[in-house]
């Protein structure tokens, strides 16, 4: 199989390195906009050849892979379709899935194709930071559109369990409303906590200094990479402002239990906090 990733950052490094490691295609070619990126994928071994045309790196390719921020998909669709030949496959790996299928959907060129969205990363982009075992054991969604391609299907979810990962069939609507929570609204909350903290450094100058682990974990997700988040908020507003105002009430709660000193009140929802997180975490690992 020949691979062509377009867009050779974190995830599309990554992608290509597994790819080589699991012996996975014959080639793998990356497209990006930097030459600097390129030759860096070269010398990592994320790809044989590096073009900056798309038009000249998807020619031939069996699997064509959208590995750039969401919003930079949606305007790249378009011009890569009619490059496309009609046993292609079309793999994306952003981050939301209901837009980008969506827009798939309109673009007459694009024959064969599955949404993707690997539940791996780090708050870090860029090919320097890409690493060949970023999948391993990661859940990895595929989203097929409407009317699957069964074969196309089939091909990914083999290529996925090569790499490592964990392949997970699910429909767009379902995957953007569990990752609003599990992903988009805990950087939300770890913005939140970061001006907060900025807010409050303002009066207190020593702050900093009383930033332990608790605070450097939770504010972690609040150092990734701007554009790219605000594509995914923006992307998935609808989900996204579900799971904000879910929030907005359960702090709340919160502050009205401690405010009236409702001291059992809030020993039992800190209880149901740490049990509920317990539970999910305990389901995934076993699955």
């Amino acid at each position: 199989m020949r691979i062509t990733i377009i867009g050779v950052g974190l995830l599309g490094g990554s992608f290509g390195m597994a790819v080589r490691k699991a012996g996975a295609a014959e080639r793998v070619a990356g497209v990006d906009l930097d030459r600097a990126v390129l030759d860096r994928a070269l010398e990592r071994g994320a790809i044989d050849a590096g073009y900056l045309e798309m038009a000249e790196g998807v020619a031939g390719a069996d699997l064509v892979v959208l590995a750039t921020p969401v919003r930079s998909i949606l305007e790249i669709l378009p011009g890569l379709a009619p490059l496309l030949g009609q046993e292609t496959i079309l793999l994306d790996l952003g981050s939301t899935k209901e837009a980008i299928v969506s827009a798939v959907a309109g673009q007459a060129g694009i024959k064969r194709y599955v949404g993707g969205h690997p539940m791996a990363g780090t708050e870090h982009t860029g090919i320097d930071h890409a690493d060949d075992g970023l999948f391993q054991d990661a859940t990895f969604a595929l989203v097929p559109p409407p009317s699957v391609d069964e074969g196309a299907l089939d091909l990914l979810t083999d290529l996925v369990r090569r790499i490592g990962a964990r392949p997970a069939v699910i429909p767009a609507e379902r995957h953007d409303r569990i990752v609003s929570v599990t992903s988009h609204l805990p950087y939300l909350l770890s913005v939140v906590l970061a001006l907060a903290a900025e807010k409050t450094a303002r009066e207190e100058e020593c702050l900093g200094e009383f930033a332990a682990s608790g605070f450097r974990d939770t504010t972690r997700l609040a150092a990734s990479t701007v554009q790219v988040m605000a594509d995914i908020c923006l992307t998935n507003g609808r989900s996204l402002r579900r799971g904000i105002e879910d929030a907005r009430r359960l702090l709340d709660d919160l502050a009205a239990q401690i405010e009236e000193g409702r001291e059992s009140e809030l020993v039992e929802t800190l209880t149901k906090a740490k049990e509920s997180r317990a539970a999910l975490l305990g389901e995934r690992r076993t699955d």
